[in-house]
C-alpha cells in the first residue's frame, strides 16, 4: 500500500465558477447564451485574435475549422503521427485523408522536415500540435505553407496559453483549436474554441455550429449541433482569468520535478527550447527503455503502484490504428478510395518509432501541495527500474 496518492491532474474550480453556473440555471437559458459569449471575447483577448468561436469540444473544432476552409473529399492534411486520434479522425470526419508526418524527435511535435515527403497536389492544410504543451516549429512550418499555399491549423489542445517567440498558440495559423475538457490547463467541463483573425472563418464556424441555420427557420449548410451550453460558458469565462496563474504553478512544479530528477540515467526531461512559454499540459519524460529494461507501460504501472499517477498515452503511432489501417470511413473507404494517391500508410517513421509509448507525465497540477511534490520527486528518485 503506497503511503501517499499523487492524481495527475484535477480540475480547479473556485467561488466564481459556482456563482456564474447558478446564475445560468436561475436565468432558465441553458444553450449558448451571455456567458458563451463573455467566454469567447475573453479568449480571443487572451489569444490575440479576432474571433474566437466556442464549439461543443475539442475535437468539434478541429473538424468544423477544416469544413470552413473548405476541405473538399479525399483533400489531404498533414498531421503528426503521435498525437491523440481525433486530430486525425477530424480530418476523416470532414472527408479528408490524414497524411501522416514524423515527429521532431527532442520536441515530439511536428517534425517540418518531413513535411516535403507528405506534400501531394490534394494537400490543403498542414495541422501542427501542440504535444504537451510545448508549440511545434512554427516559423518552418508557416514558412512551408506559404510556399505550398496551404492552411494551417493549430491543434492547441493541450496548449493553453503557451507562446512560440512572443506569440500566443492559437493566433499563429488561419485557426487555432482548442480543448477544454476536465483535465485541460482549463476546463468548461466538455467544451472547445476555434480562434481566428479570419472573418469569414469566423462566420461559417458560427453556423456551421448551429445547424448551419441563419435565423430560426431558415437551414442554409448542412450544419451540425455544435454549440457550447452557457453552463460550460460560465465555467469557461471565470477559468480565462485564472489560466496565468495555474500555469505559472504548472511551469514552477514541472520545472522543479524534471530538474530534481534529471540527472537519473534512465530516463530524459523533455527538451524546451528557450524561446516559447511551454504551458506544461504534461510534465513530460522519456523512458530510456535499453537502461531502464523496462517499457514506459512498465514504468507507468509501478510508478502508479507506488501512488504517483502519471500520464501515459500516444502507445501506438496514428498510422498503426485500425480506423486508419483499414481505411475506416463512413461505413466504407471513404474518402480514401476518392483520393488519388490513396495512401496505405505502411510507414515506420523512425522518430514516432523511437519514442512512442515510451513517454510519460508526471503528476503537475496547481493542487498539488509541498508534500507531493516531495512524493513524487522521492518516488522516482527511490524507483531503481533495474
Amino acid at each position: 500500500m503506497a503511503e501517499r496518492h499523487v492524481s495527475v491532474a484535477e480540475p480547479i474550480l473556485g467561488d466564481e465558477e459556482y456563482e456564474n453556473v447558478e446564475q445560468v440555471l436561475d436565468s432558465g437559458r441553458f444553450l449558448q447564451g451571455p456567458m458563451v459569449e463573455e467566454f469567447e471575447d475573453k479568449w480571443a483577448d487572451f489569444v490575440g485574435t479576432d474571433h474566437a468561436v466556442a464549439v461543443s469540444n475539442g475535437t468539434t473544432a478541429i473538424q468544423l475549422a477544416l469544413n470552413a476552409i473548405g476541405l473538399e473529399p479525399g483533400d489531404e492534411v498533414i498531421v503528426p503521427s503521435m498525437t491523440f486520434g481525433s486530430t486525425a479522425t477530424a480530418v476523416v470526419h470532414q472527408a479528408g485523408v490524414p497524411v501522416f508526418a514524423d515527429i521532431d524527435r527532442e520536441l515530439y511535435t511536428l517534425d517540418h522536415t518531413d513535411l516535403e515527403r507528405c506534400l501531394t497536389d490534394r494537400t490543403v492544410a498542414v495541422m501542427p500540435v501542440h504535444l504537451y504543451g510545448h508549440p511545434a516549429e512554427m516559423d518552418e512550418i508557416c514558412a512551408f505553407a506559404d510556399e505550398h499555399d496551404l492552411y494551417i491549423i493549430e491543434d492547441a489542445a493541450q496548449a493553453h496559453g503557451a507562446r512560440y517567440r512572443e506569440e500566443t498558440v492559437g493566433s499563429l495559423g488561419d485557426a487555432g483549436c482548442f480543448s477544454f475538457y476536465a483535465t485541460k490547463n482549463i476546463t468548461t467541463g466538455e467544451g472547445g474554441i476555434v480562434t481566428t483573425d479570419d472573418d469569414e472563418i469566423a462566420e461559417q464556424i458560427r453556423l456551421l455550429r448551429s445547424h448551419g441555420m441563419s435565423g430560426r427557420d431558415q437551414h442554409i449548410t448542412l450544419g451540425y449541433n455544435y454549440r457550447m451550453s452557457d453552463i460550460n460558458g460560465a465555467i469557461g469565462t471565470a477559468q480565462v482569468d485564472r489560466l496565468a496563474g495555474f500555469n505559472q504553478r504548472r511551469r514552477e512544479i514541472s520545472e522543479r520535478l524534471l530538474s530534481e530528477i534529471a540527472d537519473l540515467d534512465w530516463l530524459e526531461p523533455a527538451t524546451v527550447r528557450d524561446y516559447v512559454d511551454h504551458a506544461y499540459f504534461w510534465a513530460p519524460i522519456e523512458i530510456k527503455t535499453d537502461v531502464a529494461g523496462m517499457s514506459g507501460k512498465e514504468v507507468w504501472r509501478e510508478l502508479n503502484e507506488r501512488g504517483v499517477e502519471t500520464r501515459h498515452r500516444y502507445v501506438d503511432p496514428l498510422y498503426d490504428q485500425p480506423v486508419f489501417e483499414n481505411h475506416r470511413g463512413f461505413n466504407s473507404e471513404f474518402p480514401w478510395s476518392v483520393n488519388d494517391n490513396n495512401h496505405d500508410y505502411d510507414l515506420s517513421l523512425p522518430n514516432v518509432e523511437a519514442v512512442a509509448g515510451n513517454t510519460i507525465g508526471l503528476p503537475n497540477h496547481p493542487n498539488l501541495e509541498e508534500a507531493d511534490i516531495e512524493y513524487v520527486i522521492k518516488t522516482i528518485r527511490d524507483f531503481d527500474p533495474e
